[in-house]
């Protein structure tokens, strides 16, 4: 049920079968069979001796393995050198006591002899040796064996139901009667009287219909189709992307190569504080201007001396660790207005959005993720609690400060940094001072960019430090927003990582970054933000 509802509400569907979707109820679903690697499964003839007749895959109830024993015990009836061979292993407890009752029927006089169970061997040189594939699973949702065994040059007896009957035709093995041995058993002996001949075709299909490049290829087109593009209006956005280094040349290079392929003539102009490896020189082989201010001055005051040197009307500033997935960002350049700060949706490694677009501190929102983890909410009380999760733009509180655009003469006039700052919380500052000044701050899911997330101050620091942010956060809340709403964000704080430990040990998870994270608050706590 839970993938059917998936599949309504998703933007495309693929599945690896026709019947896949038949089952889903989706009718507009793109099928996309799983490819076989050709290369390695190389086509050679029969080989000679006694025909064998092969069964791949795990022992498991639902592949009906005993149905294959019934049948090759009937086709012995008439081809007495007849062997069948078993290649997969049992999963768990179900699977053992069937292996047993296998063998325990494989004993019998008419079969005693003639069955081998191999246990999980390669597949490529499991069908080298045999002469046809018997497929014996009734509601099968492909058959990737049946494809790799038309690869290999193979005829493949099947059940006609089901994924198999997308796979196998008359040309390259035989279908039957799902359920029916004696079915099964003429297809058997049908298969290997035109082995040779079957098998060839069946290779020819598989290069046709089966080939894993084709299949990468089709589905890389069906992402495409999802994939937003900047707005074709504006081609060439006037802008220049701003980061800041310190010890980055390991990062760097995604970033400025991210750059070249999506956003081809855009400016990047490169502010290095202080490094001592050789991020300079890596930015300026790869066409960035280059800052050097011979000093770690911080985070903020490198940018700003960053945005001083900006040409352009619309600067983007981006951490190092990040990595342009499209254009995306150009459509934002031209979109940004004067009273407007835009973040972009980004995107870890794995997929997953962070949390990088947020409420006003210290706000209901606050005490709703305190309470309960942003997953668990329904839909539209998480994108009000969790403006990351939302679908479309929306106004937030401020915005994590890996990549945030606005009109340079906006970034400008607001400093963009306050340089009393070294190290975080300057993006949260900056958010709060801008809606003081009637600039908002919105966050653009229809732009995408991936943050690695590998700071080099958390190498620096030996980790997350922890503690540092929760200063630094505290501090600019009571700057900004005063004592009181500092007061009560440092709580709501400190009860949603009490929450997060609670629910964590309840499901037997990890808790050290949780617990961290609340020491961290109360060694915090000592310091009173500012007046």
């Amino acid at each position: 049920r839970a993938v059917r509802v998936a599949a309504r509400r998703a933007e495309a569907v693929s599945t690896a079968s026709e019947c896949i979707a038949r089952e889903l109820g989706v009718p507009d679903a793109q099928t996309i069979h799983p490819g076989v690697d050709l290369d390695r499964f190389v086509p050679v003839p029969p080989p000679d001796g006694p025909p064998e007749l092969l069964v791949l895959g795990a022992i498991e109830p639902w592949k009906r393995p005993e149905l294959a024993l019934e049948a090759a015990a009937l086709a012995a009836r008439e081809r007495p050198e007849l062997r069948l061979r078993f290649v997969g292993a049992p999963i768990g407890p179900a699977g053992e006591r069937l292996l047993a009752q296998l063998e325990e029927r494989a004993a019998l006089p008419d079969l005693a002899g003639r069955v081998e169970f191999a246990g999980p061997l390669d597949a490529a040189e499991a069908l080298a040796r045999a002469h046809c594939l018997l497929h014996c699973a009734e509601r099968e949702p492909f058959g990737m064996v049946i494809a790799e065994a038309l690869a290999a040059a193979r005829p493949a007896v099947a059940p006609a139901a089901f994924g198999p009957i997308e796979i196998v035709d008359a040309s390259c093995g035989r279908l039957y009667e799902p359920g029916n041995p004696e079915a099964a058993a003429r297809a058997v002996l049908e298969a290997l009287d035109n082995a040779e001949e079957l098998g060839k075709a069946g290779r020819k299909r598989a290069e046709q219909n089966f080939d894993a490049q084709e299949t990468r290829a089709t589905y890389a087109d069906l992402v495409r189709t999802l994939t937003p593009t900047p707005d074709t209006r504006h081609p060439t956005p006037d802008l220049t992307l701003v980061t800041v280094t310190h010890n980055s040349a390991v990062h760097l290079p995604k970033l400025l190569a991210s750059v070249r392929q999506h956003l081809p003539n855009t400016r990047v102009l490169v502010v290095d504080s202080g490094s001592t490896d050789d991020s300079a020189s890596v930015a300026r082989i790869a066409g960035a201007d280059v800052i050097e201010l011979g000093e770690n001055v911080g985070f903020g005051r490198a940018s700003n001396a960053g945005v001083a040197a900006v040409k352009e009307a619309v600067t983007v500033l981006v951490n190092p660790d990040v990595e342009l997935l499209d254009g995306s960002l150009a459509a934002l350049a031209a979109d940004v207005r004067d009273d407007q700060l835009l973040a972009p949706l980004v995107l870890s490694p794995d997929g997953s959005r962070q949390d990088t677009a947020q409420a006003e501190p210290g706000g209901a929102a606050a005490l709703a993720i305190a309470l309960v983890p942003p997953a668990a909410m329904p839909g539209r009380i998480r994108h009000a609690a969790a403006p990351w999760t939302y679908e479309h733009p929306r106004h937030v509180g401020w915005a994590v400060g890996c990549c945030i655009v606005g009109r340079t003469h906006t970034l400008r006039e607001l400093g963009p940094f306050d340089e009393r700052t070294f190290m975080y919380g300057e993006d949260l500052d900056l958010c709060l001072r801008a809606a003081d000044a009637g600039i908002e701050t919105w966050f653009r899911p229809d732009a995408r960019v991936l943050h690695h997330a590998a700071h080099s101050s958390e190498q620096a620091f030996g980790g997350e430090p922890f503690e540092l942010l929760a200063r630094r956060r505290r501090a600019v809340i009571g700057e900004r927003r005063g004592r009181g709403r500092a007061l009560v964000d440092h709580l709501l704080q400190a009860l949603t990582f009490a929450d997060r430990i609670a629910l964590k040990t309840l499901t037997r998870r990890p808790t050290a970054r949780e617990r961290a994270q609340l020491r961290a608050l109360g060694q915090a706590s000592a310091e009173e933000p500012p007046e």
